[in-house]
């Protein structure tokens, strides 16, 4: 439907933009005696044909190519109706007075309608990701049978329902952002926000932004007022993770926060007061920085009032069947590779030998690595680190080269060999080297560069012997 609009002021603007957006309706063409009318600028913007002046209207009726099916007319001007209806085409049905701000009503009406369908179908998408993300994070915590992780387990259980403000410690990958999850699920803020800060990833000062947000102008490309992360996380929790390193000037705002639940905006006056369940998470010994005089007394009392401390992946040795398998499932899914189905002994085995520097978080990469690179049901030494295996076990040295189709030539079998030898000797040696080429090259006699291009030819990575 082609449309002329008569009257460019603030409601022929409002409904110029409204049935703009409507694919069944084509806006052709705008008029107005006014020049300063907004909607004049946007029309022209879009591309539609724009009169002005005192013989606006006349023009918009003369010059604009037909057909036009509908004239609609916002000014409410009596005299401008009777003009419009005598010169208009005959064909051209005429919309003034109360019945076009019906119509502009109507429209509006449309659109609300819309944007409401749009926001519920984006709050459904939403519900449901956090549902799925819930789900997930409940299953993801394995406590299995270690006796300190069925302390943990019982420790969760007794803070989660009350507000007090939990430390979590232990080394890197041990899993404490999955905790401090779990703590919000199990928490009566559980529907409310979960926001995690991760304290490293910021400067001292975009962090404090960050934190407690800003006012526009509080800094140079301070364009416009923002909310800081702790007063999006109101009514939830929030994550502080790596508290152990922020800065002394930071560590005094975040006091006072945790004292009187206070903050303000960088470059405001103005104080607010908002209500979170504070999460933290450390790697770091803070009562040897508050020694060191690099971490406030005050601020470790504040949050030390509930600690958790996650024991090592290496401490857990009974787990890790266990948690081989909850690892093995998620890869699945993650990798859409459901024709893996189990972990053999011997795999378990030497899983279990390990001691795991990256604790949970090493884990999962190595049994995530393990699910791409088997082609079978079933995850074998072969598909796991060599950093994990004896050099006598390691994958090309347990295989025999003379197994296999007998009517293979001998320059094959003997490619087989070499082949196995150099792999099996290039691994050993970075073994020993503890991943280290220069020294693994040294070790074997050879050059650095040929050693680097053995290494890439057999796909040996100084990353799984370090």
């Amino acid at each position: 439907m082609r449309v002329l609009i008569v009257g460019a002021g603030r409601g022929g603007s409002a409904l110029l933009q409204i049935m703009h957006d409507l694919p069944e309706i084509e806006v052709v063409a705008v008029a107005d005696k006014d020049p300063s009318a907004p909607g004049l600028a946007f029309a022209e913007e879009e591309g539609m044909l724009t009169f002005v002046g005192p013989s606006a209207i006349a023009d918009a009726l003369r010059e604009t190519p037909p057909p036009i099916d509908v004239l609609i007319d916002v000014t409410g001007n009596p005299r401008l109706h009777e003009l419009l209806l005598e010169h208009k085409d005959k064909n051209t049905r005429l919309i003034s007075g109360p019945a076009a701000r019906f119509i502009w009503e109507l429209i509006k009406a449309v659109e609300e309608r819309n944007a409401l369908k749009t926001e519920r179908d984006e709050l459904k998408a939403e519900l449901a990701a956090e549902k799925m993300l819930k789900e997930e994070a409940a299953e993801e915590i394995v406590f299995g049978s270690n006796p300190e992780m069925r302390r943990v387990k019982q420790l969760v259980e007794q803070v989660a329902p009350t507000p007090t403000t939990v430390l979590l410690t232990g080394e890197t990958g041990t899993g404490k952002e999955v905790m401090a999850r779990m703590i919000h699920l199990k928490s009566n803020r559980k529907n409310r926000p979960f926001v995690k800060i991760n304290c490293t990833a910021f400067s001292a000062s975009l962090l404090e932004s960050e934190l407690f947000g800003h006012v526009k102008g509080a800094f140079t490309g301070a364009a416009f007022d923002k909310r800081g992360l702790l007063e999006e996380g109101h009514g939830g929790t929030v994550f502080l993770d790596e508290i152990g390193d922020i800065s002394p000037d930071m560590q005094v705002k975040l006091l006072r926060f945790l004292q009187f639940g206070e903050l303000r905006p960088v470059g405001s006056n103005e104080t607010k007061i908002v209500d979170v369940r504070v999460i933290a998470a450390t790697n770091r010994r803070l009562r040897k920085l508050i020694k060191k005089g690099r971490f406030r007394e005050d601020l470790y009392y504040r949050l030390n009032a509930f600690v958790i401390e996650l024991p090592p992946l290496r401490q857990r040795a009974e787990d890790i069947e266990q948690l081989v398998q909850h690892f093995l499932k998620r890869a699945q899914r993650r990798l859409n590779k459901k024709e893996v189905e189990s972990v053999s002994s011997e795999a378990i085995h030497y899983l279990s030998m390990y001691d795991y520097p990256g604790n949970l978080r090493e884990l999962q990469s190595i049994i995530e690595r393990a699910v791409i690179l088997c082609n079978g049901p079933e995850i074998k030494p072969e598909h796991l680190p060599l950093n994990l295996l004896p050099a006598e076990t390691a994958p090309y040295h347990s295989i025999n080269p003379l197994s296999g189709s007998t009517g293979a030539p001998f320059s094959e079998r003997k490619k087989a060999v070499i082949a196995q030898f150099e792999r099996s000797y290039l691994a050993n040696c970075l073994r020993k080297s503890k991943g280290n080429v220069s020294r693994a090259a040294e070790l074997a006699g050879l050059p650095r560069k040929s050693f680097y291009r053995l290494m890439h030819k057999y796909g040996l990575s100084k990353q799984d012997f370090v």
